[in-house]
């Protein structure tokens, strides 16, 4: 056999093995060093023993991290409390919709009805430009943006066991976030500049509020992803012969179901804007509906029910804690109404609400109610996808871009 690397590598490796059994076998010799030295007197110390660390103990160093580590929730945490409190988070809808919005908010509503100054706002027409910049918009959220992420898993009733292959694409978190703001930053631009300078703009920002209804705690924490606050109160020339919706019975559901009780809150309402900030108060607050994001306590899918649920305690949580910081947490009926405008949108339906705040007493369903106008189920587009490799938009909308413009410039 030709004598090759390859075969003196398996060779090496084959003598390597059978040394070290060899070796591995090998048993000590005992040479009597050992006698020798105890009969002269010398200590002898295993060698295996001395080797050993002898244990330390060391005094415990606190080390800073990058944040500080939770305490634990348990009764001494400092926002425990053995009053237990009904909490609504961002993340989930109530059981009833809209009508158990009313009953918690003590609410009427005004369907299909806004104000008069955003309707007569809303039917200015806009330059072309404007509405072949909000389509640009569009496609950019829905088409040309480039993040890649899984997608849900697609589900077929019929075949509940098969699993389609799993899609990459744009998140609807994404596509809300570039949407908004392209859409506000199209009217910014388009509006005068006395409008625009009166106006904050803040992202991503947490409200609290605490309230007492029926002898029970409620408290709503939620995320408005887009505030616009300005330099005054919002002020609206509201319609008082209309016919309202009136607070609904639940009966035999009860006003708190599908709202879990917490033992760990705080008991004062949060409102993102300090006092000392000149343009503070609450103008436009805008609401994503991401069906990833948000579900039922018993994952069961969303209806456009509790959607609308979901605008109405959106605002009242926002104009409350705003109410709360200026007239104390102990305010029931205010002396002047607090207007707040909402837009909760997933991109391509559009529902927007102005809620008007008359009283933070919210027991039973008699005295001062708040009032809630609406105009639901407004469609920005039909479609925005790609057609035979080129991006397509169906069925635009204008009228959609003339509400918000209404709403920014109230």
């Amino acid at each position: 056999m030709k004598l090759s690397q390859v075969l003196n590598r398996q060779h090496i490796g084959f003598m390597f093995k059978k040394h070290w059994i060899i070796q591995g076998k090998r048993v000590p010799i005992d040479t009597g060093v050992e006698d020798y030295l105890k009969a002269k007197g010398i200590p002898v110390e295993d060698a295996l023993e001395f080797v050993k660390e002898k244990p330390e103990v060391h005094e415990k160093v606190n080390i800073v991290g990058q944040y500080e580590e939770p305490l634990p929730l348990d009764e001494n945490h400092p926002n425990y409390k053995a009053k237990p409190c009904y909490t609504l988070r961002n993340t989930n809808v109530l059981l009833e919709g809209i009508s158990q919005a009313q009953v918690l908010t003590k609410t009427i509503i005004a369907e299909d009805k806004l104000p008069p100054k955003i309707e007569e706002l809303a039917q200015v027409e806009a330059p072309k430009a404007i509405h072949e910049n909000v389509k640009k918009a569009i496609l950019s959220a829905n088409v040309f943006d480039c993040e890649q992420k899984k997608l849900p898993k697609i589900k077929d009733p019929q075949r509940p066991a098969y699993n389609f292959p799993r899609i990459l694409g744009i998140t609807d978190r994404r596509r809300n976030q570039i949407l908004t703001n392209r859409l506000l930053q199209l009217i910014e631009k388009s509006s005068d500049t006395e409008v625009t300078q009166t106006k904050y703009v803040v992202n991503d920002v947490e409200t609290h509020t605490t309230f007492d209804k029926d002898e029970e705690l409620i408290q709503f924490q939620d995320v408005c992803n887009i505030l616009v606050t300005s330099n005054k109160p919002v002020k609206h020339d509201t319609e008082k012969d209309i016919p309202f919706v009136e607070i609904p019975d639940l009966y035999p559901v009860k006003h708190t179901v599908t709202l879990p009780m917490e033992h760990f809150y705080s008991e004062t309402s949060k409102y993102p804007i300090k006092p000392s900030v000149s343009m503070n108060h609450p103008h436009t607050t805008w609401l994503h509906f991401n069906k990833t994001e948000v579900s039922n306590i018993y994952e069961t899918p969303v209806t456009s029910n509790q959607i609308l649920g979901r605008s109405l305690t959106h605002a009242f949580t926002v104009a409350s804690a705003y109410a709360k910081q200026l007239h104390g947490e102990d305010v029931k009926d205010l002396p002047e109404p607090v207007y707040i405008n909402c837009i909760q949108t997933d991109g391509q339906n559009y529902h927007f609400g102005v809620l008007e705040l008359n009283t933070l007493d919210v027991d039973g369903n008699e005295g001062t109610k708040n009032v809630w106008y609406c105009k639901n189920d407004m469609k920005l587009y039909g479609s925005s996808r790609y057609f035979s490799g080129m991006p397509v938009l169906e069925n635009y909308n204008p009228k959609v871009y003339g509400y918000i413009n209404a709403f920014y410039n109230c």
